[in-house]
């Protein structure tokens, strides 16, 4: 069993998946672990990551903020994502906030570990690709649902995205985070969003209750205009 508790939070990432424990320890040995407190940043935008970074706990979100008290969420960060891996490789700043959401473990490994290993592994080489590819696809549908979709639609495709793949007529989710947050995943103010979800409510899509939501007609709920 590995003494180093580095290696035991990187063998449950999708990152590496695949990799034998042997290069795990090697690639992790300069690694550390940063214990952030519920709304400590882990890095600002512009300065510098401090490594590959993978959240080992709690939560993380991923922010920009064009305008003081105008907080754009690019993000939420949960245990056993990594994220930043292509400013981390390039060595570039920051292009966003990090901060805790809850009291989080963020590992963070040395660029120069990370580069050696996917020269010499091509599990973790193909994981490193995959994770990069999702990233771009991921930002290129947030922009789409920036410019093309009306925010009730992009609230109501987060609550289905919330919600998963059950069909089933009625289903009970919770907000990961505060209605602050979630407005600005959405790009709206927390008002706005408060307006929405009594708009959905009324037309008896969904129920309310705090941080609770029943989608009581996930069919309408998804044809939503």
């Amino acid at each position: 069993m590995s003494r180093n508790p580095c290696a035991r939070v990187a063998r449950g990432l999708a990152l590496f998946r695949g990799v034998n424990e042997r290069r795990i320890g090697t690639a992790t040995r300069e690694a550390r672990l940063v214990r952030l407190s519920s709304g400590e940043a882990l890095v600002r935008r512009g300065g510098p990551l401090p490594g590959l970074c993978a959240l080992a706990s709690g939560s993380l979100k991923l922010s920009v903020s064009p305008r003081p008290r105008d907080e754009r969420v690019l993000a939420l960060v949960a245990a056993g994502e990594s994220f930043g891996e292509a400013a981390a490789l390039r060595a570039a700043p920051a292009p966003f906030d990090a901060v805790a959401v809850t009291d989080a473990e963020v590992l963070a490994i040395p660029v120069e570990a990370i580069e050696l290993l996917a020269r010499r592994d091509p599990a973790f080489a193909r994981n490193l690709l995959d994770r990069l590819a999702a990233e771009i696809l991921r930002l290129l549908a947030g922009i789409e649902a920036g410019m093309l979709q009306r925010a009730p639609q992009r609230l109501a495709s987060y609550l289905c995205t919330l919600a998963g793949s059950d069909g089933a007529a009625a289903r009970r989710v919770s907000l990961p985070v505060t209605k602050t947050v979630v407005a600005a995943i959405l790009g709206v103010k927390k008002e706005t969003l408060s307006r929405l979800l009594r708009d959905l409510s009324d037309r008896r899509l969904i129920a309310v209750s705090r941080r609770e939501i029943t989608i009581l007609d996930r069919a309408r709920l998804e044809g939503v205009r």
